[in-house]
């Protein structure tokens, strides 16, 4: 998993350099080519995609390590002000 968070945070780091140039390129000649529009295109989708699986990833992540909360942590959580309540346990 490791290997893919980092490939993608250099295909972002990539990407995010690419469209750098692009905008500057499209700054100093007053707009872009119709195939550097295109390239821009693809590089905003290709960043939109590598930013949704690292967020993908980390909800995987977060959704584990929300899963092997002790159920204790979990019962000492109130909403409104409410006092926790201590479940009698039947032996």
């Amino acid at each position: 998993m490791n290997a893919d968070r980092g490939s993608l945070e250099r295909s972002v780091a990539r990407l995010a350099s690419e469209r750098t140039t692009l905008f500057n390129r499209s700054g100093t000649s007053f707009g872009l080519s119709v195939v550097d529009q295109n390239r821009l295109r693809v590089v905003e989708r290709e960043l939109d995609e590598c930013f949704g699986a690292l967020r993908e990833m980390r909800a995987i992540r977060d959704a584990s390590r929300f899963s092997r909360e002790d159920p204790v942590v979990r019962r000492a959580i109130t909403r409104n002000g409410e006092t926790p309540t201590r479940s009698r346990r039947a032996t």
